[in-house]
């Protein structure tokens, strides 16, 4: 998994990025942000349990963001 840099906002605009940004963000990061929510979700809850739930709140996420 190569990690990227941070990329550099540009000076000139200060205009925060838009939501085509976000989505694509969101669309290459899928599945380390699903394995990071999954990683903080309760043990209790079982394993397909908590991928489920992993899964549903990168989702629910994005569809809130629109």
């Amino acid at each position: 998994m190569p990690i990227h840099q941070p990329q550099q906002r540009s000076s000139g605009s200060g205009e925060r990025p838009g939501l085509p940004q976000a989505e694509a963000a969101r669309v290459e990061h899928y599945a380390r942000l699903v394995r990071l929510a999954y990683l903080v979700l309760p043990p209790a809850l079982g394993r397909r349990r908590r991928v489920i739930a992993a899964r549903a709140s990168v989702r629910g996420r994005a569809a809130r963001g629109r």
